[in-house]
């Protein structure tokens, strides 16, 4: 059974308060700082926030369990063969994911859904 949207909501709100409080350590005081420097630490948390809420919604769309893919080269049915982690490049930067591996017995193709 996958996660609950109020379970992915928490875990969301995790990740973001953690970039939030990774710029609130950065930053100094208003007698230090530029308009610049600001910028900077408001678009690197933007960033991390948006790459860890990619990564916490990606790994919630595949499950152990769930149906057993059909291999894109050959058509035979894969195998699940556990959780992987690897880094993904999205359109919010790259992402570490943990997710199932599949794995084709007949061509030996991997898969690591969703495409």
């Amino acid at each position: 059974m996958g996660l609950t949207d109020e379970e992915l909501k928490g875990q969301m709100m995790a990740e973001a308060e953690a970039a939030i409080d990774r710029v609130l350590g950065e930053k100094r005081g208003a007698e230090e700082i530029t308009l610049s420097e600001i910028e900077e630490l408001a678009i690197a948390a933007r960033e991390a926030i948006g790459a860890r809420i990619a990564a916490v919604l990606v790994e919630a769309s595949t499950e152990e369990g769930s149906e057993q893919p059909a291999c894109p080269e050959c058509g035979a049915k894969m195998r699940y063969k556990g959780h992987k982690t690897r880094w993904v490049v999205s359109e919010a930067g790259e992402v570490k994911v943990k997710r199932a591996y599949y794995h084709c017995g007949a061509c030996g193709r991997g898969l690591f859904p969703p495409g």
